[in-house]
C-alpha cells in the first residue's frame, strides 16, 4: 500500500488537532495506513486518531474525517 495523500493537492504530509488546545498540533504521515508522527514527538503525547478523526492537510485548506485519506 502507498503512503496515503490529500485528496485535493496531493500532499502526503498532514496534522490533527490536540482536543485540549486548539493551538497544539501533531503533524504526520500516513504509510500504510499506520499514522507515522515526526520524529521527536513523545507518542505517548499524541492523541489518538480513528476513523473519525478531523485531520488537516499540511499544504492545502482541505480538511475532513482521517478515513478519508486512508
Amino acid at each position: 500500500m502507498a503512503e496515503s495523500k490529500c485528496p485535493q493537492c496531493g500532499c502526503r504530509r498532514f496534522y490533527v488537532k490536540n482536543p485540549d488546545d486548539a493551538y497544539d498540533i501533531y503533524e504526520f504521515e500516513c504509510r500504510n495506513g499506520e499514522v507515522c508522527f515526526d520524529e521527536g514527538v513523545d507518542g505517548d503525547s499524541c492523541p489518538e486518531i480513528s476513523d473519525g478523526t478531523e485531520t488537516f492537510c499540511n499544504k492545502c485548506a482541505w480538511h475532513d474525517q482521517f478515513s478519508k485519506i486512508k
